[in-house]
Formats: C-alpha cells, sequence, structure tokens
C-alpha cells in the first residue's frame, strides 16, 4: 500500500495592479500550495478557489484537511483519486484540482517523464495566450497596453457603463487582436448586441461570456445574431450538457478550477470536438504552479488564456515559458516541469 502524506499551505499572491472585473475588485489572492509526499518524492499544486463558486482559501484547507491522507495499491491510477475526492464532498473543485495536479506532478517525477509526454500530447508548444486587462479607466488602460508590449493577443474585461470608452481608448495606441470578457456584464439581449456590433469593427476575434449563466434564452438569441464566435466561461463548469451549451456559444473555456482535474478537462476537450466546439483553455489568477497544470491542458486547445501568473508581483516558482510569439509551452523536466 502507498501512502501520500498530503501537506496544505495558504499561498497569498499579491498583484502587480488592483484587477477588476463585472463583479469586484482585489489587490491579491488567497490560494493554496498541496504538497505530496510519498516514496521520497514531492508532487506539487496548486488550488485557486473562487468566491464564484462559493469557494475560499479557507474552505478549500478544510476540504484538503478533512481529506487525511491518501492510501492506495495503485499509486498511477488517477482515476481512483478523482472518485475518492468526490466521495468527500461536493464542490470545492479548486482543492480537487489542486490535489489531483500534485499527484500527476507525482507521477511524472516517478516515472522520470515530463507530464506531455506522459499524456501523448501533441506536442509541448501550446496556441498563443492573451495577455489580460482587469476593468479601469479608458487613461490607465493605456500605461497596460505599453505593459503589455511583449504579448501579441490581448484579453479585455468589460461589462462597465463605459466599454466603448475602454476599447477606443487601447485603439488608439494597438492594434492587436483582442479577446473580450464581460464576465456575464452585459444584462440584456439589446446591450449585448450593440456591444457585439461596436466590437466587430475593432479586431475583436473573440467574445467570453457576454451575459449571465441563467440567460439560456438570451444567449439563445445572441449566438444566432453574432458576427463574432462567443466562449462561454462561467456557463461551464463541466458538469453541463454541452450539446445546449452548443446552441448559446460557439465554444468553451475549460479552467481546471471549475472542472476539479486535469483528467476531467481532457475529457471535456475531447467531448467538445466531437460536436464542433471550440476549446479555450484559461485560469484564474494563480501562480505559475497552476498556471503550468492549465497550459499542460491547453496543448490541446485552439485558445489559452493562461496568463494569472504574469499579473502577481512574484512566483514561487519557474513553470511554463511564454514564446516570443506568445506561445505556451511546457518545459522538457518530469512531471509538470516546475522547478
Amino acid at each position: 500500500m502507498n501512502t501520500f502524506q498530503i501537506q496544505i499551505l495558504p499561498l497569498d499572491l499579491p498583484l502587480k495592479r488592483r484587477f477588476t472585473i463585472s463583479r469586484g475588485s482585489r489587490d491579491e489572492v488567497n490560494n493554496v500550495l498541496v504538497k505530496i509526499h510519498c516514496q521520497g518524492i514531492t508532487g506539487i499544486g496548486e488550488a485557486a478557489p473562487n468566491h464564484r463558486y462559493n469557494e475560499t482559501q479557507e474552505s478549500a484547507m478544510s476540504f484538503l484537511d478533512s481529506f487525511g491522507s491518501y492510501e492506495t495499491e495503485n499509486p498511477f491510477d488517477i482515476s481512483l483519486l478523482v472518485e475518492k475526492m468526490g466521495q468527500h464532498g461536493d464542490g470545492e473543485f479548486a482543492a480537487k484540482a489542486g490535489l489531483e495536479m500534485a499527484l500527476y506532478d507525482w507521477i511524472g517525477k516517478k516515472l522520470n517523464i515530463p507530464l506531455y509526454k506522459l499524456l501523448q500530447a501533441p506536442g509541448r508548444t501550446g496556441p498563443r495566450t492573451t495577455y489580460t486587462f482587469g476593468i479601469d479607466k479608458p487613461e490607465v488602460m493605456k500605461e497596460k497596453v505599453e505593459e503589455a508590449g511583449p504579448y501579441p493577443l490581448l484579453k479585455i474585461k468589460l461589462g462597465t457603463e463605459y466599454d466603448k470608452d475602454i476599447i477606443e481608448a487601447i485603439r488608439e495606441l494597438t492594434d492587436k487582436p483582442i479577446l473580450v470578457d464581460a464576465n456575464e456584464g452585459w444584462k440584456t439581449v439589446d446591450q449585448a448586441l450593440d456591444m457585439i456590433r461596436f466590437l466587430d469593427k475593432r479586431n475583436v476575434f473573440v467574445i467570453e461570456q457576454p451575459m449571465p449563466a441563467e440567460c439560456v434564452r438570451e444567449m439563445k438569441e445572441v449566438r444566432l445574431k453574432s458576427t463574432i464566435p462567443l466562449m462561454a466561461d462561467e456557463s461551464i463548469t463541466g458538469k453541463e450538457s454541452l450539446q445546449e451549451l452548443s446552441s448559446q456559444f460557439h465554444g468553451i473555456n475549460i479552467k481546471l478550477m471549475k472542472t476539479g482535474a486535469i483528467s476531467t478537462s481532457l475529457k471535456i476537450v475531447h467531448q467538445a470536438r466531437k460536436i464542433g466546439l471550440q476549446v479555450m483553455v484559461g485560469c484564474m489568477i494563480e501562480s505559475v504552479i497552476a498556471d503550468t497544470a492549465s497550459a499542460l491542458v491547453g496543448l490541446w486547445a485552439d485558445y489559452a488564456d493562461v496568463d494569472g501568473h504574469l499579473l502577481l508581483k512574484e512566483n514561487p516558482m519557474e513553470g511554463l515559458e511564454i514564446l516570443p510569439q506568445g506561445h505556451i509551452r511546457l518545459r522538457d523536466l518530469p512531471g509538470l516541469g516546475l522547478q
């Protein structure tokens, strides 16, 4: 029998700038560092709980603490851990993702193989990642454009009364392609369609979650009339019918902290492909630890938004690389490739 000792630590991460979306602002994120120890090898993971899903640093740590140690005859059976976590309690998907991430990292280190090779990814280089701007005044957005100089794709948070002013201010400085994320901030069909018509002329290549997740009927109408691909974010946690989502969106944004597992996320990617949905892999605001795990899933995606670690003042480790043209790349090291 293999016994894994689980170690959990608070991971408080100050941001370079205050980060604002349509639901609120933050200057720091409060995540959880997860370590598992067995046979002299340590696997590392990270949980990034989100208030939108009734999760906090305290609730994630409480779940992991109560889970205790993990015993298994076959330490390479990821599905068994996922099953046991599900039996342990509902919710707390960020905590579950952090623990499964740590086990994956342990397995790669134990076998002395990078996870992208173990999982037979198409390669270790994935799509270009966006660089995200939180909501801010137009004049501050201009400063952020300068900070984002090395990154070819921008992601702009909207959902305010001055959305058009923000876009116009950015377009005065750059013509880089933009992904817009409204974070459920547009409340009516008319407002959503008005913004889509406006953005269609300003080199916007994707719009994430225009309306609240509960606006199913409204989103079906918006999808029919949209000239820009629409991506589900808050509307997908991993338990929804992808067929139903395809009537509202052109694609889905998969986040480990919502699906609760790398293994679950990969299954969703393949299911989405079968019905013609585009796939994006995103992240919460998290360190390079969780972003590297997201980048691993992103190797199978059309789009990537794996930049949470770029918004932090500092990172606890080194992990994924972002190449000069913006492509994400995994390190050729065992496990997740963290150092």
